[in-house]
């Protein structure tokens, strides 16, 4: 599917589209401002977003390699008769975003069950000092005390844990399944 100006921006603004993007591009928010030049220009060189951002070239490559390797942007590359150089044109294509955000929220809700499942059937201790917490076995292996610092380990009541992973697959699933761009 070919999005618009408008249906990019939109798209921008999910906030499952937003915590992916954010993980693609290193958790360097200036991507954000890279991906706005590219869905206003269509087409632009690395040396022109970085004029237009006032950031460093290399910083601007590393975050349009990110995209790449995510397949979120392409490039033309051409060749400079007279340097010998290359120039890079660089182009959003996000049509494969809704198929990125959708993997990685579907592994995401994946490992989110299965720490649920190990909350659920696990019986759980603290150390209070070094703020650890060791299964059952774990705890027992230690004689009850803290590796770390050899304080006592106490039973702990992971109740607020179960319920705090339930929320959270609960919204990421009606997030997920609400969300039209991810049908």
């Amino acid at each position: 599917m070919k999005y618009d100006k408008d249906d990019m921006y939109v798209m921008l603004e999910n906030p499952l589209v937003q915590q992916v993007l954010f993980e693609v591009m290193d958790e360097d928010m200036m991507g954000f401002d890279v991906l706005s030049i590219l869905i206003d220009l269509g087409e632009v060189t690395d040396d022109e977003i970085s004029r237009q951002l006032d950031v460093k070239l290399n910083n601007i490559r590393k975050i349009l390699y990110r995209l790449y390797e995510a397949r979120l942007v392409n490039y033309n590359r051409e060749k400079d008769e007279e340097t010998n150089w290359y120039t890079y044109t660089w182009m959003p294509a996000l049509e494969k975003l809704p198929g990125l955000v959708k993997k990685k929220m579907e592994k995401l809700i994946s490992t989110l069950k299965d720490q649920l499942s190990m909350e659920e059937d696990n019986l759980f201790f603290y150390c209070q000092e070094c703020e650890i917490k060791f299964t059952f076995e774990d705890a027992m292996d230690n004689c009850f005390k803290c590796p770390q610092c050899d304080g006592t380990l106490y039973e702990y009541d992971n109740n607020e844990d179960i319920s705090n992973i339930k929320n959270q697959i609960n919204y990421l699933e009606k997030e997920y399944t609400l969300n039209s761009l991810f049908s």
